[in-house]
């Protein structure tokens, strides 16, 4: 499991990434970067692999890889030849190392892809479904749509978003990189507005996490702790596969004021979850903080009364007829002026009647 985050206060961009093997596989065959430049261009990847283990992670790992390569080598390139580029490139070194080695045939991997250049426009590139988003005032929209079987299917009118939830061929795709000798790329340029999130996920999120939940997740917490969150919810639902996901979020701008004041009515159901959660968090945390106080007060008052039982209990000390006091007791130079009396010996031969009890 890896976690990467660049949030720091003097960067104008926040960016977070995750990826975790799940509940349910023994390896994980997601990869993730993202890179960027001084002049404010980023790119982010998110490639989920397929083919078995190895397979699936080497499809995956070298795609990354490529679009890496891309990036640093085609720094003037417009973003939609740059994206395309990568993705052929990318589909032909899988697609021949897959023949050249029968372990790894068959392999193959989806791949989403987010660039942001230097003036703030974006563009995204998929193939497969892995998937983007774009956050925007309480709504989430998709920016990708998937090229699977259940996906067409649902394009068709020939079953509801709820039967593909649940049909048990969604998983199976009709894109991916590195199957064939070639692959069709679909590249769509994106409209970047101040306060707007960005979030690319496999199917291991998009699988089992809800768009709302997404949402709600996104809307209520910094893209670090988002990440976290989403993985952890996908988790919890069961972790059926590797999940990966990354937020990038543009920066707001203050002389429009908060985006999520002037969110449109018809999702306002989504802020209110947003702001029962965080209630709720808050209350947890003052609950816990009373009880760890209670409990600090319980063990502070026992210590004391177990020192004070042991005090009462502790016999006094006394002289045996004859004796003299220790040094420092009794009457004399080391008495401190506090004058002490021996006990007197018992009176031998002498009944002790009403007036010596």
């Amino acid at each position: 499991m890896t976690s990467v985050a660049d949030e720091r206060p003097e960067a104008p961009l926040q960016l977070a990434s995750k990826t975790d093997v799940g509940r349910v596989r023994q390896a994980n065959e997601d990869s993730c970067e993202s890179f960027g430049r001084d002049d404010g261009t980023r790119l982010l990847v998110v490639a989920d692999g397929m083919g078995g283990h190895r397979g699936g992670a080497t499809a995956s790992r070298t795609t990354v890889e490529i679009f890496r390569e891309a990036f640093e080598a085609r720094g003037s390139d417009a973003a939609a030849r740059l994206l395309e580029g990568a993705v052929r490139t990318a589909n032909a070194r899988v697609y021949e190392m897959a023949q050249a080695d029968p372990a790894l045939e068959g392999m193959g991997t989806t791949v989403v892809a987010f660039h942001l250049d230097a003036r703030g426009r974006g563009t995204v590139a998929h193939v497969g479904d892995s998937r983007a988003y774009r956050y925007r005032r309480g709504h989430l929209e998709a920016l990708t749509t998937d090229h699977s079987v259940v996906a067409e299917m649902q394009r068709r009118g020939l079953i509801t978003p709820d039967e593909a939830a649940a049909h048990p061929r969604r998983n199976e795709i009709l894109r991916s990189v590195g199957v064939l000798p070639e692959v069709d790329v679909d590249i769509t340029d994106v409209e970047v507005l101040p306060g707007d999130q960005f979030v690319l996920c496999s199917d291991g999120l998009s699988g089992v996490v809800s768009d709302r939940q997404v949402a709600a997740i996104v809307q209520q917490e910094a893209p670090s702790d988002a990440v976290e969150a989403l993985v952890r919810l996908a988790n919890e639902l069961g972790g059926p596969d590797n999940v990966t996901v990354q937020i990038l979020a543009i920066p707001t701008d203050s002389s429009q004021g908060d985006p999520e004041a002037t969110a449109p009515v018809e999702i306002s159901e989504v802020g209110i979850e947003a702001i029962e959660a965080r209630r709720r968090r808050h209350k947890r945390r003052r609950e816990i903080a009373a009880i760890a106080t209670l409990l600090l007060a319980l063990i502070a008052g026992y210590l004391l009364w177990t020192r004070a039982f042991e005090e009462s209990e502790r016999p006094a000390a006394t002289l045996r007829p004859g004796a003299s006091p220790p040094p420092g007791e009794g009457i004399g130079p080391n008495s401190g002026g506090r004058p002490r009396v021996a006990p007197s010996p018992p009176r031998k031969g002498i009944p002790r009647g009403p007036a010596d009890s």
